[in-house]
């Protein structure tokens, strides 16, 4: 027997003392009396554990042998009960304990969400909150199938739904279907197509309308590029009938977009002390508990939360935090040449990768930086090419009156 082998049931450490010690194991061994750790100390003395049950049992063998056994260490349950007969405090505080590990066994304490992508697991939990579904409800009041079928019938994209309680964890695992984005149908009233900026148009493909403009013509601001108004002649090449259509066409323009940045020379920025502070807090529900000492001004702060568990599947309706203070203070620095220079060019090729995110091209770069001892400055232009082209309502014209022919 290891030394905590029959903690439960509990055992003893004997020592077993006499001229017959063999033949005293020899009969345990004849009653089936495991003695373990079993060590001679000298010729007539030996130690070993022995169960309760199993010592008691000792008595007609050493009746017979005439040895001496005397107990040396109790060990085990039993004996840990009856030393503490007495600590009614500790045995309540047991009780109550393993009464609210049962409680909480007994209700959901997390609720998550997989295999979602349109749908956002914020939006699928205030749903399953409006039917009643929250943290710390009963698990005995969850039905498993019906929050699936709930699901299914809330959101028609969501094609399989599985629904599954682990321990106080309720797993939600959803498929959405193949979603087809399909286009609107654009509206097919006439309209012109207006130049909502000034350029030069170096790119225009017309699939529908009549073209005012032409590469390589200068376009400003309102006017109308394609005509929604197409005439129809006849083979006098008069003018006989007009037709407003639904204008369509690609023009690209090339421009100038202005381009201004400064940068002071001295900035603030902030310096650690070296100085830390940590703290922990514990939270249970609306209970907050917070062991630290908080100070606001010139310390940055960091605060780790993590949940407890009982188990892998036990999660507990609390969370422990960790908390990280680092003192700062604020100084003054001055920019050199090089790194003031270096930073300009970074905001000019950030402010470059916003426009590109935007489908707009950048042809060439005429951008100066110039440095004082105050500021640097960053201004000129940079040369672009964006899509244009607004859509606007066409202006319906009277049609030409129709001819009458006289025969002589």
């Amino acid at each position: 027997m290891k030394k905590y082998a029959g903690f439960r049931n509990g055992y003893v450490r004997v020592r077993i003392y006499g001229e017959q010690t063999e033949r005293f194991l020899n009969l345990c061994r004849a009653h089936e009396i495991r003695i373990s750790d079993l060590r001679r100390e000298s010729e007539l003395s030996l130690t070993g554990c022995l169960q309760i049950r199993d010592f008691f049992r000792l008595a007609p063998i050493h009746r017979k042998t005439k040895v001496k056994i005397h107990i040396l260490e109790k060990h085990g349950l039993p004996f840990f009960f009856y030393r503490s007969k007495k600590r009614k405090a500790f045995f309540l505080g047991l009780l109550l304990c393993a009464g609210l590990l049962l409680f909480l066994s007994g209700r959901l304490w997390e609720i998550d969400v997989e295999g979602n992508v349109r749908n956002s697991t914020p939006e699928i939990l205030d749903f399953l909150e409006q039917k009643g579904i929250r943290h710390g409800m009963a698990k005995g009041r969850l039905s498993c199938s019906e929050i699936a079928a709930e699901i299914r019938k809330k959101y028609p994209d969501i094609t399989w739904v599985s629904a599954k309680l682990e321990g106080t964890r309720l797993l939600l695992t959803v498929r959405e279907g193949i979603f087809i984005q399909t286009t609107e149908e654009k509206d097919k009233s006439a309209c012109d197509i207006m130049a909502e900026r000034d350029g030069e148009i170096i790119k225009m493909i017309t699939r529908r309308g009549l073209p005012r403009k032409k590469v390589g013509d200068l376009c400003k601001k309102g006017e109308i590029l394609v005509s929604g108004i197409l005439e129809l002649k006849d083979d006098s090449q008069e003018v006989v009938k007009y037709e407003a259509v639904h204008a369509d066409a690609d023009i690209y323009i090339k421009r100038q977009k202005a381009y201004y940045h400064e940068i002071p020379m001295i900035y603030e920025t902030y310096e650690w002390t070296g100085k830390k502070k940590k703290g922990i807090y514990l939270k249970a529900g609306r209970f907050y508990l917070e062991i630290a000492d908080r100070t606001k001004n010139g310390w940055y702060q960091i605060a780790e939360e993590q949940k407890m568990y009982l188990t892998k599947s036990f999660q507990l309706p609390c969370s422990i935090g960790y908390i990280t203070q680092n003192q700062y203070r604020k100084i003054k620095k001055e920019y050199t040449r090089e790194e003031v220079k270096k930073l300009a060019w970074h905001t000019l090729q950030r402010y470059e990768e916003k426009l590109m995110q935007k489908g707009v091209q950048i042809s060439a770069n005429n951008v100066k930086i110039e440095i004082d001892h105050k500021t640097c400055v960053s201004k000129g232009f940079l040369e672009i090419i964006e899509k244009i082209g607004e859509e606007t309502p066409v202006e319906i014209l009277e049609q030409p009156a129709e001819r009458t022919t006289e025969d002589g």
